[in-house]
C-alpha cells in the first residue's frame, strides 16, 4: 500500500494511474480499509470516465458496498464508522428492496448500541424518500418506537402521521395506535390516549390505560384494569407467584385500598396472601391488604412509592429488548 500510494502521486494520468488506483483499492480492501479502498475506486471512476475498464470499477464499488451493508461485512467496523462510510458513499445504495434491506440492517446496529438519533435519521429518510404503502407504515412504527425511547414524543407522533396509509393489517394498525397513545401520554394528553385505545383489549393497551388512571388517582378505573392485568399473568389463587405476578397483585392491592373496596381487599388477601408471603413483596402486600390497615397507612404515599406495573419501562420493555438484540426491524 505504501509503495502504491507513493506511485499515485508520482504518476498522473493514463492507464498507469488508473491501474495504480485499482490495485491500491484492492490492497486497501484486503487490509479492511474499506473507506480508502472505495475512495480509490471512486477516484479511478471520476478521473477516467472513458476508460475501457471504467464500468468494471463502478461494478467493483457496488460489489464492495453490497458486501459491507447487505452481507454484513460492515459488522467488523464500529457502528459509527459503518454509518460514516455509508453516508460518504450513499450514492451506491441500490434502489428497491436491496437498498431498503441495507438501511434496515444498519439502523438495527445503531439502535442496538443506543445510537437512537442516528438510527432515526436513516429511517426518516426511508419514510421521506424511499417507501410507500404498508412498508412505509412498518418503518414509521419502528421510527416512532425509537423516538419514544429517545424521549421525543412529538417526533414519534410526526413519524406516525407521515407514514399513515390506508389498508393496513389489523396487527400493524393496532401496534401503531399503541405507539401513538404512548407518545400522547408522554405529552400529558392522556384523554386523547384513552380515546385511541378504547377498542383495544390487549394487555399492552391495559398497561397504558392503567398508567393514565394511576397517575390521575382514578382508583376504581385502575382496579378494573389491574384485575385484567393480574389475570393476564396467569396468576391464580392458591398457586405460587413469580416476582412479576406478585408485582401486579401488589399494585391491585394498592388500587383496591385507595378505591375503598374493603371486600375486594379481603378477597385479594384470601386469594393471594399465602403466595405473596413467599415473595420479596410480602411485607408491602400484608401492609396494604391486612384488615384494619385503613387509617394506619398513608395509602397515597405508598402508591407513590410502589413500582407500578404500568410504567413506561414496562410497556416499552419488549421494544427495548428487541433493540438490544439488534432486532429493530422485527417491530411491526
Amino acid at each position: 500500500i505504501k509503495d502504491l500510494e507513493g506511485l499515485q502521486f508520482d504518476w498522473r494520468g493514463g492507464d498507469f494511474e488508473f491501474d495504480v488506483l485499482r490495485k491500491l483499492s484492492r490492497y486497501y480492501m484486503e487490509a479492511n480499509k474499506y473507506k480508502n479502498g472505495l475512495r480509490a475506486l471512486r477516484s479511478a471512476a471520476a478521473y477516467f470516465p472513458d476508460h475501457k475498464f471504467a464500468p468494471e470499477v463502478a461494478e467493483e464499488m457496488s460489489d464492495v458496498f453490497n458486501e459491507l451493508y447487505l452481507n454484513d461485512g460492515a459488522d467488523i467496523m464500529p457502528p459509527v464508522e459503518a454509518l460514516g462510510l455509508f453516508d460518504e458513499f450513499r450514492e451506491l445504495t441500490p434502489s428497491g428492496e436491496k437498498g431498503d434491506t441495507m438501511i434496515r440492517k444498519l439502523a438495527d446496529r445503531l439502535a442496538q448500541v443506543d445510537l437512537l438519533g442516528r438510527a432515526a435519521e436513516l429511517l426518516q429518510r426511508q419514510i421521506d424518500f424511499r417507501l410507500e404503502g404498508a412498508e412505509k407504515a412498518q418503518v414509521g412504527a419502528r421510527l416512532a418506537t425509537i423516538r419514544v425511547l429517545n424521549k421525543e414524543p412529538e417526533l414519534a407522533l410526526d413519524a406516525l402521521q407521515k407514514s399513515n396509509v390506508a389498508g393496513l393489517s389489523p396487527l400493524l394498525a393496532a401496534e401503531r395506535l399503541k405507539l401513538q397513545a404512548r407518545a400522547l401520554i408522554d405529552l400529558s394528553r392522556q384523554r386523547e390516549a384513552l380515546e385511541i385505545l378504547k377498542d383495544d383489549k390487549s394487555r399492552e393497551a391495559d398497561l397504558l390505560r392503567n398508567e393514565v388512571f394511576w397517575k390521575a388517582k382514578e382508583w376504581p378505573e385502575s382496579v378494573s384494569v389491574l384485575r385484567r392485568l393480574v389475570r393476564s399473568t396467569e396468576a391464580a389463587p392458591g398457586k405460587p407467584l413469580d416476582e412479576r405476578q406478585a408485582l401486579f397483585v401488589l399494585n391491585l392491592g394498592v388500587a383496591l385500598a385507595l378505591a375503598g373496596y374493603d371486600k375486594g381487599s379481603a378477597k385479594l388477601l384470601a386469594d393471594y396472601g399465602s403466595a405473596m408471603d413467599n415473595t420479596t413483596l410480602k411485607d408491602a402486600f400484608r401492609l396494604i391488604a391486612s384488615p384494619g390497615a385503613t387509617g394506619l397507612v398513608d395509602f397515597r404515599l405508598v402508591a407513590g412509592k410502589v413500582k407500578t406495573v404500568s410504567n413506561f419501562k414496562s410497556f416499552m420493555a419488549g421494544y427495548k429488548e428487541r433493540l438490544k438484540e439488534g432486532k429493530l426491524s422485527q417491530i411491526n
